[in-house]
């Protein structure tokens, strides 16, 4: 029954970094339904087509430009750094998993190292946004408060079809 236990727990573990990794990449829709676009190499690309497909809408001056392309930089920097440490967390985790017997306790190190970073990036995200949001004219942080309404109107609808 032990056995079983850790393996339920190791597997559910293991579920909540992939659903936690996944909605912290950017989707724009809920975890397993990116596709995988938001995955692998193109992984940083894709993430920042999607949001200067968004940007453009904007019609950014030039300094607003500028800025952008300073937050750009760094939000591709990070993506790129996400990246690879996703690929030496799926290594370690993968490494453990092939041993005849897995370490669940080891498997629970591995995964709370890894999810420890997701507050601090988050955090990082969150003020790059506000800086572009700061250099923004009033029409401009409509727009972007319109879609906003709009992402959080579809993570509703999800949500309560997630309840049912």
């Amino acid at each position: 029954m032990g056995k079983k236990r850790s393996w339920i727990l190791g597997l559910a573990l293991l579920s909540a970094v992939a659903i936690a990794g996944t909605g912290l990449a950017g989707c724009h829709r809920p975890p397993f339904f990116c596709g995988s676009g938001f995955q692998g190499e193109e992984f940083p690309k894709n993430v920042l087509e999607k949001i200067d497909s968004e940007v453009a809408a904007l019609n950014l001056t030039e300094i607003q430009q500028a800025r952008y392309q300073e937050i750009r930089g760094r939000l591709e920097t990070e993506l790129i750094e996400v990246g690879n440490q996703r690929k030496i967390f799926y290594e370690k985790v993968k490494a453990e998993m092939n041993r005849e017997t897995p370490d669940v306790n080891v498997l629970s190190a591995i995964v709370k190292s890894h999810v420890d970073n997701f507050p601090i990036r988050a955090g990082m995200f969150i003020d790059d946004f506000m800086a572009f949001y700061d250099v923004l004219d009033e029409n401009q942080k409509a727009i972007i408060t319109t879609q906003l309404k709009k992402k959080f109107e579809k993570f509703e609808a999800f949500r309560s079809l997630m309840a049912s």
